[in-house]
Formats: C-alpha cells, sequence, structure tokens
C-alpha cells in the first residue's frame, strides 16, 4: 500500500526558509561585492608646474608707506618676456600696530616707477642642476608719484595689525609680456611697514 503523502517530511523548500524568500528576505548571510580601488590619483595644476621647474615663489623686502609715500610691492612679467605668468598665492604681512588698506592692481609694468628689485626669489622645485632662470620680477618700494595710472585697482583689503592675509587666484590671473599685478598702499598718516608674497608659474608665449 502506497503510504500517503500527507505523512512524507515536508521539503526544505517548502518550510519557513523559502517563505522568507518569498518576501524578500535571506536569512543566511551573502558574500560582499568586492569593492573596485581607484587607480587615479588627483595631482594639483601647480604641483605638476613645479615638477617641470615651471613654478616659483618669493617676496619683497620690508615696504614702508607713510607720510607723503605710498608703498607698494608687485609680480611684474617683462616686456620681453617670453613667458605668461599664472598668480596662484598673494600675500601681504602686516607688521604694523594699525590696520592697512592695500589696493589689487593690475596694469602696465612700466608704471611702476622708483622700484626695486627683489632677490629673494626662488623655484618650487630646489634641485640639482637648478630650475631654468625665472622670467618674472618681484618688484617693490615707495614712491611720492601716482602709479596706479595706466591701470585698474580690481579690489581693495584691509589687513588688521600684525596679521598676514592672502588669496589664492588658483592660476586665474594671468599676466602677459609687459603685464603687472601690485599691491598699492596709499599714503598713510604713519609710517606702515608690510611686505608682499606671491606664487606663480610660468609657461611659454609661444605653447
Amino acid at each position: 500500500m502506497t503510504k500517503s503523502s500527507f505523512t512524507q517530511q515536508p521539503s526544505y523548500f517548502y518550510g519557513m526558509p523559502d517563505v522568507y524568500m518569498q518576501m524578500g528576505y535571506y536569512p543566511f548571510p551573502t558574500q560582499p561585492a568586492t569593492e573596485q580601488m581607484s587607480r587615479s590619483v588627483h595631482v594639483p595644476y601647480a604641483m605638476s608646474m613645479a615638477s617641470g621647474c615651471k613654478y616659483y615663489l618669493g617676496q619683497s623686502e620690508k615696504i614702508v608707506a607713510g607720510g607723503k609715500e605710498q608703498g607698494f610691492g608687485a609680480l611684474v612679467n617683462p616686456l620681453r618676456s617670453t613667458a605668461v605668468l599664472y598668480v596662484n598665492r598673494w600675500l601681504v604681512t602686516n607688521s604694523s600696530a594699525q590696520p592697512l588698506e592695500a589696493h589689487i592692481w593690475f596694469g602696465k609694468a612700466s608704471t611702476i616707477v622708483g622700484s626695486k628689485t627683489s632677490r629673494h626669489v626662488t623655484p618650487g622645485y630646489v634641485q640639482l642642476p637648478p630650475c631654468p632662470a625665472v622670467q618674472g620680477q618681484i618688484l617693490f618700494g615707495s614712491c611720492h608719484s601716482d602709479i596706479t595710472r595706466d591701470g585698474t585697482v580690481a579690489s581693495t583689503r584691509i589687513i588688521p595689525p600684525m596679521t598676514t592675509v592672502e588669496q589664492e587666484p588658483s592660476g586665474q590671473w594671468i599676466l602677459g609680456p609687459g603685464m603687472a599685478m601690485m599691491i598699492h598702499v596709499p599714503p598713510t598718516s604713519e609710517e606702515t611697514p608690510f611686505f608682499f608674497s606671491v606664487d606663480w608659474w610660468e609657461q611659454s608665449v609661444f605653447g
């Protein structure tokens, strides 16, 4: 006599686990998917310029504005330069006990008269043999004449006493041959010493 099917042991697939699976729930742990490791590495553009011996930085000596004299520090691209200068960062350090009003000026380099050339300029990549000679120049000084003609004051900063203020244009300020970017401090009632620093990279005009 054939045994009744109702007395057979129920199959595993018709038990409780199967009910869970029909509801979308899996009671057994599954192996997590293997995560794909990113093979790309982000290299800042300024770093790539430095590794190619095209990145430079430097600062002025102490600049004094006061009385009837204005003070200035500038990054200049000489007229006969064969490079384009990309300003990455600039800094102004106010070492006085009073606030400093600084104007950011762009214009012709020939307008800047009565200046000195800073010797404190170095490539960002320090090595032997040295990188090619820098074409940009850092000029600074104090004078009575109006050196903001033939240009535009594009912005103004108020720098608190004993403070350094910086900004990173990240290469969005570009100086062609014969042009300059200058930090200009108008005459003040008291002598106000400050320093100007700037970082930039250079690329050939001819590509």
